[in-house]
């Protein structure tokens, strides 16, 4: 390393270890810059066996690593994919075993587990794992918490899910959740509680026609009735400011299901202008079913083709 890219380096490592709260990130954001432009020009972005320096390949690894995590907490998560590419000889490779142990190894590997989960890229998350067997990062207290929770959301338990996601209120931004083992975590999560949510009203919105507003806030973990109505607003539900009661698109109480008639008394259109002029006969009923299958008569197949089956067997 050149004198001046040393003395950015100790610049970087100043800045850093004042915490996240007191991070200068513009100043750290132009350290970083300028240090790349260095370890490019020295060969140390993409070294190869040429490159025997191991100070030198350290304190690379430690400018990209330290890089990688300043993306991460300020969201830029193209930038974060970026650094982990780079990062990528350093933790693979004939470098991989030439060089020492690096700390920060484990919960930058777990943090690029967790971005594929956010991003609902189970098949590189599961080839991303079986790259990683036989490496000790597997063991780490980081890693085990990410696929713990990739079992939990392949089993469908979402509650579970909340739980080791959800922020603590009681602590503050930057240390975010006494259960993630790592701060950087809860810039991850978001994206995936919102996945995990819309999963939960998708399912709500099959199984029911209608449900109460605290129980709904409840299913879908809001912390207050107007959280749970601006989700609603966006999904289409609507509310019923009498009974509090959420009325899903398929029940026929919802605004989109109602006669034609209703809609407009309820919209204070004259009847008339509803209906049209009078002719003198009895006005037609309006089809409430919208083309939608008798709920029982399915069941009653199915049990059918259930005894059917049974008796075959």
């Amino acid at each position: 390393m050149t004198p001046h890219a040393t003395a950015l380096y100790d610049q970087l490592q100043q800045e850093w270890a004042q915490g996240p709260d007191s991070l200068d990130r513009t100043k750290v954001a132009h350290l970083l810059a300028q240090l790349k432009v260095h370890l490019s020009q020295l060969g140390l972005l993409f070294p190869d066996s040429r490159t025997l320096d191991q100070g030198a390949l350290t304190t690379a690894r430690d400018i990209l690593e330290l890089g990688a995590l300043f993306s991460v907490r300020t969201d830029d998560i193209p930038s974060f994919e970026r650094y982990l590419s780079l990062l990528s000889s350093y933790y693979s490779g004939p470098l991989a075993s030439s060089l020492p142990a690096s700390a920060n190894e484990a919960p930058l590997t777990a943090l690029s587990l967790l971005r594929l989960l956010s991003q609902n890229r189970i098949a590189e998350f599961h080839t991303v794992l079986e790259t990683l067997e036989g490496k000790k990062v597997v063991d780490s207290k980081e890693v085990a918490w990410v696929m713990q929770l990739e079992r939990c959301l392949m089993e469908g338990s979402y509650s579970r899910v909340w739980t080791l996601c959800r922020p603590s209120s009681s602590s503050s931004s930057s240390s975010s959740s006494s259960s993630l083992p790592l701060a950087e975590f809860a810039h991850l999560t978001p994206p995936l509680l919102a996945t995990v949510r819309a999963e939960i009203a998708a399912c709500d919105e099959r199984a029911y026609e209608s449900l109460p507003l605290r129980d709904a806030r409840t299913l879908l973990f809001f912390e207050t009735d107007d959280d749970v109505k601006r989700f609603a607003a966006e999904r289409n539900w609507h509310l019923d400011p009498a009974s509090q009661t959420l009325h899903f698109p398929s029940s026929s109480s919802h605004p989109s299901n109602l006669p034609s008639t209703t809609t407009a008394a309820a919209a204070g259109v004259p009847s008339t202008m509803a209906t049209g002029p009078s002719t003198g006969t009895a006005p037609v009923a309006a089809d409430d079913t919208r083309g939608e299958l008798d709920r029982g008569a399915v069941v009653c197949a199915a049990l059918r083709y259930a005894r059917e089956l049974e008796s075959i067997v």
